[in-house]
């Protein structure tokens, strides 16, 4: 969901909840609401769009409105698979958790077109999580905990009421008051995580998806490739938001790309090729941006960070970057939290000599 300008945009979804949420809590909703730009009548329907840093800014004055710093899970929590629209109805209607999670990663930019889903399998463990790239904008730490709340409550849907995760991580710091975060997850928490993460186990994903209707699935599935058909977002784009959640994963292949679009991987290198697409040329740019936002946003050890997007060895990860950056990964880090300051420049103007 990318306007013509290339502006990222996510729907309101959950957030109609919050001018009520914000009378409740004493704080006057219409000049909240203003003082992040926006008419208030776009929050009375979920379907409106908004663009995303803007909800960032929604999210920052809302907190400081009411002086709760964890005003993005309290409307989080309020949320639930209508929330997404057309791709709840989706998950809904999906034959089982497995097919319902792989169907919200391969459509979830119609909901949110800067976020990134994370759904991986391994050892037992199954993870479903968000991110942003650049943690440094107005409001992230709101928008990951609205995030987290929402697909928390989205597999609660999808597995049913006995569901429980094993582990909910959040990238924010640990608060003072853990409170609420206990009463909304009730499970383990990991503050200071590299990403925002649900874990709970894989028996849950052959779990029959309860009511699912398949004349529904169809009928939305078509719809939702109708919308994407008509984007502006053209193929290659889709593929490079794609690769960013496979890099992630660890999943980064032909074969995984391909059964999200759920083509044959012959059938998709052909139109790779038609549309003079290089998926090799891909992966790398995929493996730089979030190789960037790894090294930019989270405090990993650079072995962790080459194991996160598969090279065997830390030296392997060290000589690709130096190819995307000209830097190695270690001077690019120490050169963004700490620029080395240019030397004052001399100047003679007016005939007086000046520093600037």
């Amino acid at each position: 969901m990318q306007r013509r300008d290339g502006l990222e945009l996510i729907r309101v979804g959950g957030a109609t909840a919050l001018p009520a949420m914000l009378r409740d809590l004493g704080a006057d909703p219409t000049a909240v609401i203003a003082g992040a730009g926006l008419d208030p009548k776009i929050l009375t329907d979920p379907e409106n769009v908004i663009p995303f840093r803007t909800l960032g800014l929604l999210f920052e004055q809302a907190a400081l409105a009411t002086r709760r710093d964890h005003m993005g899970l309290l409307l989080g929590q309020s949320s639930s698979t209508r929330s997404f629209g057309y791709l709840g109805l989706l998950a809904e209607n999906s034959p089982n958790v497995r097919t319902a999670l792989d169907n919200l990663i391969r459509y979830f930019h119609i909901h949110d077109a800067r976020g990134v889903p994370i759904f991986e399998v391994s050892k037992g463990t199954a993870s479903l999580g968000y991110t942003i790239f650049e943690y440094s904008i107005t409001g992230a730490p709101e928008i990951v905990d609205f995030s987290v709340a929402c697909l928390f409550n989205f597999l609660r849907r999808l597995c049913g009421p006995s569901w429980e995760p094993l582990e909910v991580g959040l990238p924010r710091q640990r608060p003072r008051n853990t409170r609420p975060y206990d009463s909304v997850f009730n499970a383990p928490l990991r503050f200071g995580a590299e990403h925002g993460v649900i874990v709970f186990s894989t028996d849950w994903l052959t779990q029959p998806v309860r009511d699912a209707n398949p004349l529904i699935l169809s009928l939305v599935k078509d719809r939702l490739e109708a919308d994407e058909a008509s984007s502006v977002e053209n193929f290659e784009k889709r593929l490079r938001r794609l690769l960013r959640t496979l890099v992630l994963t660890r999943r980064c292949s032909l074969e995984a790309l391909s059964e999200l679009f759920h083509l044959e991987p012959r059938t998709l290198a052909r139109r790779m090729e038609r549309e003079d697409i290089k998926f090799r040329a891909l992966v790398d740019d995929a493996r730089y941006e979030v190789a960037r936002h790894l090294l930019a946003d989270t405090t990993l050890a650079m072995s962790d960070v080459a194991a996160m997007l598969d090279y065997s060895e830390a030296s392997a990860f060290s000589r690709a970057f130096r190819r995307w950056s000209g830097k190695t990964p270690i001077a690019w880090r120490a050169d963004r939290f700490f620029p080395r300051e240019k030397p004052a420049r001399r100047a003679v103007r007016g005939g007086a000599r000046t520093t600037g």
